[in-house]
């Protein structure tokens, strides 16, 4: 009587198909996934922004008074590294500095992988009227993900009425666009 011999597992070949398939789908997934975190750093570090704007904007109309917008030095005055907590603060005298704790309304260290930079023109502060208007102290912020990629840069506007605007991509060329049209760029 013949012995039959029953093959089990898989060859060389069958097993180098698998692995390659395999690593074929964990490379889009792997990209898909990084795509997708960067839009979550975006969107979060946008919304932190937004609302803290609108935040220090309701304050000052709320208790007429004027309130600043900036990123503090250890001095507890107005400085020009947007990645430093930023502080909205009573600010009736102008000083652009905390000299009472009292005045702090809010302190925001936004916890997204990413840099800011405000452009404020020559002043490193928004400022905010009884009113709610931010005529002498308008400009905007600019978020960029860690590794500088134009594509998930974001920017946020702030109007002489001191209301906050999402900058948008109105040419479909993947770059939001300033308030002149042209692309927002991480330097």
């Amino acid at each position: 009587m013949k012995h039959l011999r029953i093959a089990r597992g898989f060859s060389l070949l069958e097993l180098i198909i698998v692995l390659f398939i395999v690593a074929v789908i964990a490379t889009f997934a792997s990209a898909t996934f990084d795509t997708t975190l960067k839009r979550a750093r975006q969107q979060s570090a946008l919304s932190e922004l937004v609302s803290l704007i609108n935040f220090a904007r309701n304050s000052a109309i709320q208790e007429q008074k004027t309130v600043t917008l900036c990123p503090l030095t250890p001095i507890k005055k107005c400085g020009s590294d947007w990645n430093r907590p930023l502080v909205a603060f009573r600010d009736p005298d102008r000083t652009k500095s905390i000299t009472n704790e009292s005045q702090i309304l809010r302190v925001v260290q936004l916890n997204v992988a990413g840099h800011m930079a405000g452009k404020t023109g020559i002043r490193n502060y928004f400022r905010f009227r009884p009113s709610g208007l931010a005529e002498e102290a308008i400009g905007n912020i600019v978020w960029c993900p860690e590794d500088h990629d134009n594509r998930y840069a974001a920017q946020i506007r702030i109007n002489m009425g001191g209301r906050p605007f999402v900058s948008k991509d109105s040419d479909n060329d993947g770059i939001v666009e300033d308030a002149y049209g042209n692309p927002v760029q991480c330097t």
